[in-house]
């Protein structure tokens, strides 16, 4: 989890923190890392939605807080997709 928390600030610097973001509203893609899914299903995927449902404003950089902010609301919901039936597997993975 720690490292996906370390990848979620990179990611999140890099696609939502300028004032005007690159490819707004296209710069997180729908399937692959876990922190993109994430963002989808946490509505801090681009801009519009930050601002939509996290009144987050558009148009100037984001504060620091603000992605903390986000990068918890991702850590969350992260967590929550962790099925506790999986927790057993994931050990054995680790160790072997």
């Amino acid at each position: 989890m720690a490292a996906l928390l370390m990848q979620a600030h990179a990611l999140i610097a890099e696609r939502l923190v300028p004032a005007e973001p690159a490819n707004e509203g296209k710069q997180t893609p729908f399937r692959g890392h876990p922190v993109s899914v994430a963002q989808h299903g946490t509505a801090t995927c681009c801009r519009r939605c930050l601002q939509k449902w996290h009144r987050i404003p558009a148009g100037r950089a984001l504060l620091a807080a603000e992605q903390d902010y986000i990068v918890g609301i991702i850590g969350c919901w992260l967590q929550s997709q962790i099925r506790p039936q999986r927790i057993p597997e994931i050990l054995t993975a680790a160790t072997a």
